[in-house]
Parts: structure tokens; C-alpha cells; sequence
């Protein structure tokens, strides 16, 4: 492999900060039918760290700060378990949220591979990573590539040497030209700052950080449902997207149990790939996403369809007039929020949303990868230090929606996010077919 060697961005180094306190670590699961020998999963995984650069990177600190660093980095970790029971992947991932990276040499990614005893029964792939490395979107790659891999050694097929890909520059660089051409730069920013009010939160009990949890909960919409809801959105002249914020607001309506208008913060994650410059393909990983806020209010009388266009609207706007760019951070910035971070993580139990969403789209990968089938699709954040009350991670699978629900507890208990998940995709299921609220 060459040697790599660059210094974090903005974004990255904020990263890396967070990382520090225990936050934002991402965990990936690919539910896998087909019997993948861990000795086949390690060469693929070879492979693909070989080809993404960002996989053969560690974290280093110079005096004039951080840098990604490759001399010395090791293969990336693989972690064989034998499946016990039907759901150990859940506490697994759980459990990955909570693990820093250790210090030294060590890549910023490492894979758990959770092998059935049958042939008939799902293995499941878990892998973890360092936010400064990757965002939503380079799980799609990651895992494409490492099926692609598993395929051809499994069959004995040739495989031509592997290049490593271009080590791109931070996103901040990427985005440097548009940005400039963005006249109206100062008063996105002015906007973004006057929209952000303080929202309903919702805290059942308080803790400090070092004991908080992010907690997963899965859900599928069926093949059915996801047509039905792709159509109906098209009927109703919104966005999946859009659907999907108003059935995580209604949901947050159904739990308070209120009567009166409450304000609802929502938060979204945005792809950066297509206003960098080059823009940067799927096929690369990398930390290239930014996020966008937008306040809703609810009250008894509120339309599904009404919020769910409303949704589509703000989420436009914003995307117009380039609040996701303007959520960039500047390296001035950085030392403003690190100062700003340790006294909000226990005021406010590092509060930031109501609900955050990161939706994936269509992931547009394989049905089978020969003796292997990709069925199932989950990934999160780990939001216990900071984050969001409620956060879903949903990705369209094989003409399937697939959400994975995180919540904090004891901030949240276990039983209130079961119904809250619950009731997301009943609202869903109900404004597919009956025109209510």
C-alpha cells in the first residue's frame, strides 16, 4: 500500500473530538444468508482495505495538530462469534457504539463477524467505524465491494490486482469554489440561526454521559407497504423523505399524549458528494455529509400529508439556499464548539433534536453475490454523549424499507421507544391507505 499521510478537515477533527468523549461512533450490520467462512470474510476484507484509502489510515497528533497517517496501520480486526440466539446481532452493535478506537496504529474500523451454525439461518456482518472516515453512504461501498470480494474468492475466481483508490482531501477543500460563488452565503447563515428555536425534548430520566446508552430498535416495512408509500407520497406531491419526518413527528406527538401545539425540531442528514467539485462518486468513502434543521408545529388538528408536504418544503428550501453548507464548520469554529460541548452534554443530556434522520435511499446493490444473499440492511450512531431524542437510520433494501430506530437510555426508556417505533410504523401503514388526520 502507498503511504498516506494528510491533515484532518474541520469536519474530521470535530470528529475526532467527539470521538474522544465516546460520541458518534458508526456501527453497520449486513444480515447475510449463505454459509461465508471466516477465512473467506478476512480476505475480502484485505482487499477492501487495500482499495479505500480511508480504511488504511490511523489518527496521529502533530504539533500543529491531526493527521490521518498510514505507515504502520494493521489489517482491519475480524472478530468471529458463534451465534447464540436469533437477536445477538442487536446487543453486538450495542455494544460496538460504546468502543472507542484504542490509540496507536490502529485503523478506524474493525468487523465482528456473527457466524450461524446453519446454513439456512442469517450471519450477520457488523462493522464499525470512525465518524472521521465515513458517513452513511460509504457503508454502501464498503459492503458491496467486501460481497463482491467474498463472491469471487468463494468461487476460486481470478482477482486482479487492487489499487487504492485516491485519498481525497478534506470535504471543506471539495466545497472551497462553491462556496465562494455563494453570494447569499451570509444570509443562509443569518436564517439558519434565527430558525433554530428550542424544541420539545423528550427526557424521561437524566444521567451523566459516562452512563448513558444508545439502544437499538429494528424495523422492516414490507415490500408492499414501501410500493404503497412511494406511490401514495408521488399521489400527494411530497417525498418519501418527507413522509418518513412526519411519521417520526406524529410519533412523538402519539407518546407526549398532548393536546396543545407542540414545536418539533427535525433534523436531516444530506449526501455533500454531489456539490463537491469534482463531485465525489459513490464509490468513495469518506466524511462527506452534512445536516440540516427545520421546526414543525404540532397540534390535535394536524394533517399527515399537510406535514409530510411541509416536510418536502423546508427540507428544499434549506437545500436552496445551502443551510446544509453552511452547517460546514470553519477551523475558527472548531475551538468555539469544543468549548461549548462539555457543559451542554449535562444541562441539557446533550440534547440537540427532537428526531434526526439519515435516509440512505435506495441502495441499489446485488440480490445474491453467488452462494451469498444481502438480505437485511442496519446501520446507527452511537448518540448517548450527544445527539438526538429519537434517531432512525433507513435505507431502501430490495424494495424494502429498513429503519433502525436509536434511543437513549435512561433518557429513554426501553418501553417508550418500542412504542414510538410502533407508532411510526403504524402511522405510516395508516396514511398509505385511509385518508386521515
Amino acid at each position: 500500500m502507498n503511504h498516506l499521510n494528510r491533515k484532518l478537515g474541520p469536519a474530521e477533527n470535530l470528529f475526532e473530538f467527539l470521538h474522544d468523549l465516546g460520541a458518534m461512533i458508526g456501527v453497520i450490520v449486513a444480515r447475510i444468508e449463505g454459509t461465508l467462512t471466516p477465512d473467506i470474510l478476512q480476505q475480502a476484507l484485505d482487499l477492501v482495505q487495500k482499495r479505500h484509502p480511508m480504511l488504511q489510515v490511523h489518527i496521529i497528533q502533530s504539533a500543529d495538530g491531526f493527521y490521518f497517517e498510514s505507515k504502520d496501520t494493521p489489517k482491519i480486526p475480524l472478530r468471529v462469534i458463534d451465534k447464540q440466539h436469533e437477536n445477538q446481532w442487536i446487543e453486538i452493535a450495542q455494544d460496538e457504539l460504546h468502543q472507542k478506537f484504542s490509540d496507536g496504529t490502529s485503523p478506524l474500523c474493525r468487523v465482528a463477524f456473527l457466524r450461524s451454525s446453519t446454513s439456512n439461518d442469517l450471519s450477520e456482518i457488523i462493522a464499525t467505524f470512525h465518524h472521521a472516515i465515513t458517513d452513511g453512504r460509504s457503508c454502501m461501498p464498503f459492503f458491496d465491494d467486501l460481497l463482491s470480494y467474498c463472491e469471487k474468492i468463494a468461487a476460486g475466481d481470478p482477482i486482479p490486482e487492487v489499487a487504492t483508490m485516491q485519498l481525497l482531501p478534506p470535504v471543506e477543500n471539495l466545497l472551497a469554489s462553491s462556496l465562494a460563488r455563494n453570494n447569499n452565503l451570509e444570509e443562509a447563515q443569518e436564517k439558519s440561526s434565527q430558525e433554530i428555536q428550542s424544541p420539545t425534548l423528550i427526557i424521561e430520566g437524566k444521567a451523566p454521559a459516562s452512563n448513558r446508552r444508545t439502544c437499538l430498535v429494528p424495523r422492516i416495512l414490507s415490500q408492499e407497504m414501501t410500493i404503497r408509500l412511494r406511490e401514495r407520497c408521488k399521489q400527494e406531491k411530497t417525498t418519501v423523505h418527507g413522509a418518513l419526518c412526519a411519521a417520526m413527528l406524529f410519533g412523538v406527538a402519539n407518546i407526549t399524549s398532548t393536546d396543545t401545539p407542540i414545536h418539533l425540531s427535525c433534523s436531516s442528514n444530506v449526501s455533500l458528494r454531489k456539490y463537491c467539485e469534482p463531485e465525489v462518486k459513490e464509490d468513495y468513502m469518506g466524511c462527506l455529509a452534512s445536516s440540516i434543521q427545520a421546526i414543525h408545529t404540532w397540534t390535535p388538528n394536524t394533517n399527515f400529508w399537510d406535514f409530510a408536504r411541509e416536510s418536502k418544503a423546508k427540507f428544499t428550501h434549506s437545500i436552496r439556499r445551502r443551510a446544509h453548507i453552511c452547517q460546514i464548520n470553519s477551523e475558527s469554529s472548531i475551538q468555539m464548539i469544543k468549548e461549548f460541548i462539555p457543559p451542554f452534554l449535562e444541562q441539557s443530556m446533550g440534547r440537540t433534536n427532537t428526531i434526526n434522520i439519515s435516509n440512505l435511499g435506495q441502495f441499489n446493490i446485488l440480490d445474491n453475490y453467488g452462494d451469498f444473499q444481502f438480505k437485511e440492511f442496519y446501520f446507527a450512531t452511537g448518540t448517548h454523549v450527544v445527539g438526538d431524542n429519537f434517531w432512525l437510520g433507513v435505507v431502501t433494501l430490495h424494495e424494502q424499507l429498513f429503519f433502525t430506530f436509536t434511543h437513549v437510555v435512561p433518557l429513554v426508556s426501553a418501553n417508550t421507544a418500542e412504542l414510538f417505533a410502533d407508532s411510526v410504523i403504524d402511522t405510516i401503514r395508516k396514511a398509505c391507505y385511509v385518508p386521515i388526520f
